[in-house]
């Protein structure tokens, strides 16, 4: 059953949501790189795509959980991780694994999907970096998950997802503020459509 868990959580992870977007005449989602979502056109892209990125981890960890409790949930939320960043979709970029791990997260512990969702905003108001401010974010989840202790197979997941994410994106801390990643009021967010 855990392997059949595993496998259902990796496929759901490996879904290429923007395919999605595409096809169904929602607004197109500009840029997409194998770090993540690069909304360009507006915020409203973004959101929309980073919804269905957070719905692919919430429905593999909702799934694991039904068949096999809090070992399957645990196990769905970290294989739809890992199913977004090396996804089967050889010509498809996975996003960044973070909308993904925050949609698990939020079915295993809700709390720590809003502590690391505020860390993530104020980072973001004070820096105007979306790569520094997942930085914090992930670092902030994985000190409070291991402070506040919720419960095993969450603590599990959020170091498993926070170290297989940092390890795809390593290398990249150098071009963050050397104008590799514009910050955010550089990159002409219009308003909401």
């Amino acid at each position: 059953m855990l392997i059949l868990i595993a496998v259902t959580g990796y496929l759901i992870g490996s879904l290429p949501v923007f395919t999605l977007l595409h096809s169904r005449r929602v607004p197109r989602v500009s840029h997409l790189s194998p770090g993540g979502i690069r909304p360009g056109r507006g915020l409203r892209e973004g959101m929309i795509f980073a919804g269905l990125q957070m719905g692919k981890g919430a429905l593999a960890t909702l799934t694991g959980l039904l068949l096999a409790g809090w070992t399957g949930g645990a196990l769905a939320a970290a294989a739809a991780v890992l199913g977004d960043l090396f996804s089967l979709f050889r010509h498809v970029h996975g996003g960044g694994g973070v909308a993904v791990a925050a949609g698990g997260l939020l079915i295993l512990s809700p709390l720590l999907v809003a502590l690391g969702m505020s860390i993530y905003l104020l980072t973001l108001v004070l820096t105007r970096y979306f790569s520094v401010s997942v930085l914090f974010a992930s670092i902030g989840v994985m000190v409070f998950s291991l402070v506040l202790f919720p419960g095993v197979y969450v603590v599990l997941v959020v170091l498993f997802a926070g170290g297989v994410i940092w390890l795809r994106n390593r290398g990249r801390p150098d071009r963050w503020f050397k104008g590799m990643e514009p910050p955010v009021w550089k990159r002409g967010f219009r308003r909401w459509r």
